[in-house]
C-alpha cells in the first residue's frame, strides 16, 4: 500500500524532468489527495464521452477503482495510455474499474467532440468523463496532468502518482488490492528519462518562458537578433500575447513571424490552434537550419519538395512535429506563414 503522502521515486524523477505540471511546491508539502468513505459521484458537467459510461456510485461499490486525470493536449498523458489500457485489459474482469477524467488545461479542450476524437485516436478503452469546469479536479484536490488515484473497495486511497512511469508499482498495488498473485516485474515500466531534457515550455503571459528581453506584450514586433537562450521561446516578427498562448501576426517585408527554441531532446510536440474562420494555418519547420529528413518528421508534418517541412494546423490539439532525432542539443524554428495561428505549449521527447 502506498501512503498518500509518499512519492514513488521514478514518478518524482519523471515529474522533475518532463511533465505538464505547474509547480513542485505541492510535492514538497505533500499530496492533497484524500480518501472517500464511499464511491463518489462522477457526473462531470461534460458528461461521459466515449460510450463506456456512465459509471455510477453503485457500480463502484466494493470495487478497486483507478481514477486517471488527463488532458488530450498533454504528451505525458498520451504516453501513459498504452500502459493503462494493458492494465485495464488484464484486471477489468477481476474487480478493477478505471475511470478516465478529462480535465481540460485549455478552454478549447473542453469541447466533447474534440475529446471524443482524441479517445478514438489514442484507442482509450476505459470509461471517460469530461470534467468540463474541473469540478472533479477540485473534488480530488488535484494539481497535475497526468495524475492517478487508486482506491480500495472501502474507499481508502491506496496509491497516488503523478506523471509517467511507476507502472509496475501501480500494478503491484492493484494486484494487492484485488488479492491476486503478484505479477512478473518489469513488464510495464518504460525507459528512463534524461535529466537534461528541456522541460515543457508555455507560451502566454501567465506561465510563458520567453527569451526576448522585452517580455510579452499584447502586440509587439520582436527582433530576436543573435539571441540564444536555452529552454525558452524566442520570438521574431509580429506576435500577440494572451494569458495562455501567443499568435502570429502578418508578415512584414516578406518576413513572416518566427518562433525559435534551443532545446535538448529527441523530438518536439506543439499544442497549436488554427486561425479563426480558416480551415488551417501553415507552419514551416526547420531543425538546426534544415528541413526535416523523412525519418525525423513527426506524424503531423508533411515533407514538400518545394516548400520544405510543413505542419497544417487544422484543429486545436497537440501536433507531433519532430521525432527520431539523435538525443542532444538542437535548434527549432517554426515559421508561421498564416496569420493568427496560435501556439500554447512545446514539449520534448526523451
Amino acid at each position: 500500500m502506498k501512503d498518500s503522502g509518499t512519492i514513488p521515486i521514478r514518478t518524482l524523477f519523471s515529474f522533475l524532468t518532463s511533465f505538464c505540471l505547474i509547480s513542485a511546491l505541492i510535492v514538497l508539502l505533500g499530496f492533497p489527495a484524500r480518501s472517500f468513505g464511499s464511491p463518489i459521484s462522477l457526473e462531470g458537467n461534460g458528461g461521459w464521452v466515449n460510450g463506456q459510461g456512465p459509471v455510477s456510485p453503485p457500480h463502484l461499490q466494493g470495487k478497486v477503482v483507478l481514477y486517471d486525470f488527463w488532458d488530450y493536449t498533454c504528451i505525458n498523458c498520451i504516453r501513459t495510455f498504452p500502459h493503462l489500457d494493458e492494465i485495464y485489459r488484464k484486471y477489468k474482469d477481476k474487480g478493477l474499474v478505471i475511470v478516465g477524467i478529462h480535465s481540460p488545461e485549455f478552454d478549447f479542450a473542453a469541447r466533447p467532440e474534440r475529446v471524443e476524437r482524441a479517445i478514438a485516436q489514442y484507442h482509450i478503452i476505459f470509461p471517460v468523463v469530461l470534467d468540463k469546469d474541473q469540478t472533479l479536479w477540485r473534488r480530488f484536490k488535484n494539481h497535475y496532468w497526468p495524475s492517478d488515484y487508486l482506491y480500495g473497495p472501502d474507499g481508502t486511497l491506496l496509491y497516488h502518482s503523478i506523471g509517467e512511469g511507476g507502472y509496475d508499482e501501480l500494478e503491484d498495488s492493484i494486484v494487492s488490492a484485488l488479492h491476486l498473485p503478484a505479477p512478473p516485474q518489469g513488464n510495464l515500466d518504460s525507459g528512463g528519462f534524461s535529466p537534461d531534457l528541456t522541460p515543457e515550455l508555455y507560451a502566454g503571459t501567465d506561465r510563458g518562458h520567453l527569451g526576448n528581453a522585452s517580455g510579452f506584450h499584447k502586440k509587439e514586433y520582436y527582433y530576436s537578433g543573435q539571441t540564444k537562450i536555452n529552454n525558452s521561446i524566442i520570438l521574431n516578427g509580429l506576435w500577440s500575447s494572451t494569458p495562455d498562448h501567443v499568435f502570429s501576426g502578418i508578415s512584414k517585408d516578406n518576413h513572416p513571424p518566427v518562433l525559435t527554441v534551443y532545446y535538448q531532446g529527441r523530438g518536439v510536440n506543439a499544442v497549436m490552434r488554427r486561425p479563426k474562420g480558416q480551415s488551417e494555418g501553415i507552419v514551416l519547420v526547420t531543425v538546426d537550419g534544415h528541413p526535416l529528413a523523412k525519418d525525423e518528421a513527426g506524424s503531423d508534418t508533411t515533407i514538400d519538395p518545394k516548400s520544405g517541412t510543413i505542419v497544417r494546423v487544422n484543429g486545436s490539439r497537440m501536433y507531433a512535429i519532430v521525432t527520431g532525432q539523435s538525443y542532444g542539443p538542437h535548434r527549432l524554428d517554426l515559421v508561421f506563414l498564416t496569420p493568427e495561428t496560435s501556439l500554447y505549449t512545446l514539449t520534448f521527447n526523451p
